[in-house]
Formats: structure tokens, sequence, C-alpha cells
């Protein structure tokens, strides 16, 4: 991570302020895979309580990996259909640092669940993804068992944001 996602800026930061959590997750396919992140400390359980409940209810993640294997690129991740969380950024187009910096961001499923307005939308390869009537395996819409789960662990989803739908990013209220 370092030199990565982790970087030596005294904004970043430091490694007692992170955690390292692996987590289970239903697949595509049906199966079970092992996924990694990396969440501020004070989030990994509460990051360990959200995976577990998904599990439960067989909500598949495509794959969970550090944003390093993509060279700490959050475009590279996303077109890749990583889910991940803690990446030193700012948020795109600007200089102010993204709450992925922190740790206290996770995205889920980018191609399912894309960032979008009107007229544009990031992962490209999620453009089949902005129909969000045709509901496929994946994705997260409100109404629905996802957001609802969200909901009762405290989560805010950047599907409910007005000024941009980012349907992938999760953060928890405090």
């Amino acid at each position: 991570m370092r030199g990565s996602s982790w970087q030596d800026d005294p904004r970043c930061p430091g490694w007692d302020e992170l955690a390292y959590v692996e987590v289970d997750h239903r697949t595509f396919d049906g199966g079970t895979a092992r996924g990694e992140l990396v969440v501020a400390r004070g989030l990994a359980a509460d990051a360990i309580a959200l995976f577990r409940r998904l599990f439960t209810i067989g909500f598949p993640v495509r794959q969970m990996r550090l944003v390093d294997a993509f060279g700490a690129s959050d475009d590279v991740s996303m077109e890749a259909d990583n889910s991940s969380a803690f990446n030193f950024r700012c948020v795109a187009g600007t200089d102010i640092l993204s709450q992925h910096a922190f740790g206290l961001a996770i995205d889920v499923n980018p191609v399912e669940n894309p960032m979008m307005t009107a007229d544009w939308h990031v992962p490209p390869s999620a453009a089949p993804y902005r129909d969000r009537t045709t509901l496929r395996p994946g994705m997260i819409v409100r109404p629905g068992p996802v957001t609802a789960i969200f909901d009762e662990l405290g989560w805010e989803w950047g599907g409910d944001w007005v000024h941009v739908a980012d349907l992938h990013h999760i953060v928890r209220r405090r």
C-alpha cells in the first residue's frame, strides 16, 4: 500500500488508524469468496457486520480487492467492478480529499451501481445499468433489501444524494 493507496502525506491516516479486514461474500455464480478491504479502524466492526448481512441475503459481490491491485486507480478499480474502500485520493476533479482517503467510504459493485447524472456515468462499462428498472444481480436499489440493511445498520447510500447518484458509494452515518 505504501506509495500506492497509502501516501507519505501528513493528511493521510496513520497505519494505526486503519484496519485490514477480510470478509466472505457471495459470488455472481452463487459461490463464496473471501474479499479484503482497508477501512478506518473505528469502522472495521461495522463493515464486517454489513458484509455478513449482505452474505446472509445472498447479495453477490463481483470482487473485493485492495485498490492497490489496480495501481490505486479508482477508475481502473471501478472498471474492473471491484468493491473497495481506503484509497488516499481526492474527489475526482477537485482538490478535496475523498471519504475514501480516510477509510470512511466503501464502494460496492461499481459496474452494476454506477455513479451517474442525466448526462454521464462512471465507469464506462456501466452503461447497461443506467436503467434501474430492470433489476439484475448485484444492483442496489431503493426500495430493496440492500438499502433496507444500509438503513438498519446506519449506512448512508450515495443513491439517495440529489446532486449525483453515486449508487456504489456508502458511508457510515455518525
